[in-house]
């Protein structure tokens, strides 16, 4: 799996979580669909519990027969930690994806934003042109799902937001282009929409050219719609163009 599909992987839009203080034990659901020039890739499912401040989601992605026709591929996510000031403070990380033959898991633990232990199975070789990271790198950082799961009386456009995945350090800066609607099952109303740009700080190799063509591209858009009984905004869709055709996430369930 190239480091663009891992980075797409992670960037999925999360379920939605309620963070009001007084919530009790909820549960909550969100699937999307991910597709190449209007063809089906994939599918995903994220599934959401909040148990007063405690917090767990939980995501399947499986890629379709068509998709599978090139490699059979599936990926395992999982974010849990606490609720703090409207935010999701991460305490864990797991990631863990197949691609035909090909596997790796990725378990990171965090404490007060600063990572304090990260696994990768199997380890990596070392690789030409790479760039380490460095304790100054995991500091003040969320993993790729708490990131993207912004209090309703934030601006989903804020930037950066600095994200560790489990190899790579990376920010993602975003910034406000304006509304449309958006309508799916469960949802119909305003969304905000940013422009979206990946830019990796270590973690990866120099002068790979999947992670220059993602870092270069300044047409990316995420759009974030808003639960007013969650107070929540999450995303909705994203689009990334490629050299084969636009690349989108779209929900085709949310529970707005």
């Amino acid at each position: 799996m190239s480091k663009t599909a891992v980075f797409l992987l992670l960037l999925m839009p999360v379920a939605l979580i309620p963070l009001r203080a007084e919530a009790q034990e909820a549960r909550n659901r969100t699937n999307y669909q991910i597709t190449l020039s209007g063809i089906p890739l994939a599918n995903a499912s994220f599934q959401a519990r909040r148990d007063g401040n405690a917090y767990t989601i939980d995501a399947q992605i499986a890629t379709t027969p068509v998709a599978n026709i090139i490699a059979e591929s599936m990926a395992e996510m999982s974010s849990s930690g606490s609720v703090i000031d409207g935010r999701l403070e991460p305490d864990r990380f797991y990631f863990r994806y197949k691609y035909g033959k090909r596997h790796r898991r990725f378990e990171t633990s965090f404490a007060d934003g600063k990572v304090t232990e990260s696994l990768i199975e199997p380890k990596p070789k070392k690789r030409k042109n790479w760039i380490p990271i460095t304790p100054a790198h995991l500091l003040g950082v969320t993993d790729p799902v708490a990131g993207l799961v912004i209090p309703a009386d934030r601006d989903p456009c804020r930037s950066p937001i600095p994200v560790y995945d489990g190899e790579t350090r990376l920010d993602l800066t975003l910034e406000r282009k304006g509304e449309q609607t958006f309508k799916t099952e469960g949802f119909s109303g305003p969304v905000v929409v940013c422009s979206l740009r990946y830019d990796p700080k270590a973690g990866y190799r120099k002068g790979h050219k999947d992670i220059d063509y993602v870092r270069k591209l300044r047409n990316m858009e995420i759009w974030f719609a808003k639960s007013a009984p969650m107070q929540v905004y999450a995303p909705v869709y994203l689009s990334v163009p490629t050299s084969y055709g636009p690349l989108t996430i779209k929900a085709t369930h949310f529970d707005g």
